[in-house]
């Protein structure tokens, strides 16, 4: 609930150093934002817009912002926090985050106060007003995306409030018409609700219900100290045919302090290999998206396209044709193809995985992804990448005996395994 305050004082004109607005924003840091902003990346607003993401935003006096000018500098689950001394200023920005855009008011109107070792004096202590706002959806509330077909939240748990937690749902019928509308203007209303219809009702409800299975059977088949590093599964809801339509789980947050592009590398491959030769499962869609850079290490995301080592999909008519539309249209696919048309993979082992549900595809994609690390965003600030430098360019070379080994009917890398030696051999060359 959002607390304001009764006849709030306007201090329209006042005007303040830079002096004075750092001082303000160092207050509010200390009164408001608390351990939230320990070991997290804060910057202001009025950085550079090309500086990247981080996990806090803060506004100082008058330079409040509009969702529309903070929602791509911020990571997801990241808070805009504003401090003015004009407090119908505040309110009005303020209006502009309850709810909208995005953004959920975490802590509403409040004052901060200037006064020394927080002294309180109602018309003698100066004071400004402030409050804060979180970043609870991926995309802006009615923009149209190619990377998310569910309803993807931040949302409070409600068994514990002081916490949030990821809720992927199933959208409505008609939100998802809305959505294909915009993507395909051209195409018959009556198509695209028939499309609609099946997605909602066959399609979605038996990937969501598998990666809820996958989910839980990972907190049991990985090792203890990998668990942390993939999503954790708290609720489901299911339909009269025991399908899950929605499924809560626990929120593995981007931010915290940077690592090395070598040990991003290293935790990804290694957490690979451990979910294919230890809990047997196949991600099939590690595209940056899904990576995440957490105070627990690097952890995978979104496990609806998941499928077990051992799985025989020809088994299942439906499931089959379900990862053979799959493959034929996710971007890991599109990429395989366009790379060996271009010639640019000569490994067998790799081409052999055209068109199939493989690890292959994982090892594949890993290896290319760690060389551009920067591809999504939200890493941006959190792996110290440097293009040109040593490490960059012993992961390339890495990443050119997996994809163009000399010998292309025995490559050395096949494996999550093998890339993982790869790296560790980097690491000791370079002595990382």
């Amino acid at each position: 609930m959002i607390k304001t305050l009764r006849n709030p004082s306007r201090r329209a004109g006042t005007t303040t150093t830079s002096a004075d607005a750092d001082r303000w924003v160092k207050l509010l840091s200390a009164q408001r934002l608390g351990a939230e902003s320990k070991g997290r990346q804060v910057a202001r607003t009025s950085e550079a817009e090309d500086a990247g993401m981080v996990d806090i935003r803060v506004a100082g006096p008058g330079d409040p912002k509009p969702p529309s000018e903070v929602f791509n500098r911020l990571r997801w689950g990241g808070l805009f926090a504003c401090v003015d001394l004009d407090a119908e200023r505040v309110a009005r920005v303020m209006q502009s985050y309850d709810g909208k855009q995005g953004f959920v008011i975490e802590q509403g109107f409040e004052e901060v106060w200037g006064g020394p070792r927080g002294l309180r004096i109602p018309g003698v202590t100066p004071r400004a007003y402030s409050f804060i706002a979180r970043k609870t959806h991926l995309v802006v509330p009615g923009e149209v995306s190619d990377r998310f077909t569910y309803d993807v939240t931040l949302q409070a748990d409600a068994q514990d409030p002081a916490r949030y937690i990821v809720r992927k749902q199933i959208p409505t019928a008609a939100d998802l018409v809305e959505r294909l509308k915009r993507k395909h203007p051209e195409a018959e209303p009556a198509d695209l609700d028939a499309r609609a219809r099946v997605l909602v009702d066959e399609v979605f409800p038996v990937f969501l219900t598998r990666e809820a299975r996958v989910l839980s059977g990972l907190q049991t088949a990985l090792p203890s100290t990998y668990r942390s590093r993939v999503p954790r599964p708290l609720r489901l809801k299911k339909n009269a045919a025991g399908m899950v339509t929605r499924l809560e789980m626990q929120w593995l947050r981007n931010g915290g302090g940077a690592i090395s592009h070598l040990e991003f590398a290293r935790q990804s491959a290694e957490l690979l290999s451990v979910l294919h030769d230890e809990a047997g499962i196949m991600h099939l869609d590690l595209r940056p998206d899904n990576m995440v850079v957490t105070p627990d290490g690097v952890g995978f995301i979104d496990f609806g396209s998941a499928a077990g080592v051992a799985e025989d999909l020809s088994k299942n008519p439906v499931l089959r044709q379900l990862f053979t539309q799959m493959t034929r249209t996710s971007q890991v696919h599109r990429v395989l193809n366009q790379m060996m048309e271009k010639g640019q993979i000569t490994n067998d082992a790799i081409r052999a995985v055209k068109g199939r549900a493989d690890r292959g595809v994982d090892t594949f994609y890993l290896a290319v992804q760690i060389n551009r690390p920067h591809t999504n965003p939200e890493l941006e600030r959190l792996i110290d990448y440097h293009p040109m430098g040593e490490v960059a360019k012993s992961l390339e070379a890495l990443t050119a005996a997996v994809l163009r080994p000399k010998n292309p009917d025995a490559g050395a890398f096949k494996t999550a395994a093998d890339l993982v030696r790869g790296i560790t051999r980097i690491q000791r060359k370079l002595g990382e």
